[in-house]
């Protein structure tokens, strides 16, 4: 019995279409946060041992390298939810007999949601800042 046939596919075929292109650089959003979620679990274990290790941590965190990866996690996490938000009306669709809503009121909707959540953590961060005396 003969083999069937597999056609070689290039390891750069991702390249040749913008929208996968988008797509792979949107899944790649991913090493940066794991990156930087690393980083603060590394704060945590700091924290455990002590307050002159956890300060060493926080002078850490000041180098140039961190920053950058805080900017670029920063970067990678904005990207990542102005594209999942944008996908949203594609993914959940509401059309059926009794209810129809247009794509762009549940992309709206996820924006209002997204931009009300990121307001509260702000303001409750402001808020533990200001009990602990830091503001």
């Amino acid at each position: 019995m003969r083999k069937p046939y597999v056609q070689r596919q290039r390891a750069d075929w991702w390249l040749r279409n913008p929208a996968y292109r988008r797509y792979m650089l949107r899944e790649a959003t991913a090493l940066p946060l794991l990156l930087y979620a690393l980083l603060l679990m590394s704060g945590l274990y700091q924290f455990t041992r002590g307050e002159a290790a956890f300060l060493a941590w926080l002078a850490l965190l000041r180098s140039p390298w961190l920053l950058a990866l805080h900017g670029l996690a920063l970067a990678a996490a904005q990207y990542h939810a102005v594209t999942w938000i944008a996908l949203v009306p594609k993914i959940l669709v509401i059309d059926s007999d009794r209810l129809r809503v247009s794509p762009a009121t549940v992309q709206r909707v996820h924006q209002l949601g997204a931009v009300t959540c990121n307001a509260g953590l702000l303001v409750l961060a402001l808020l533990l800042l200001r009990a602990a005396g830091g503001y």
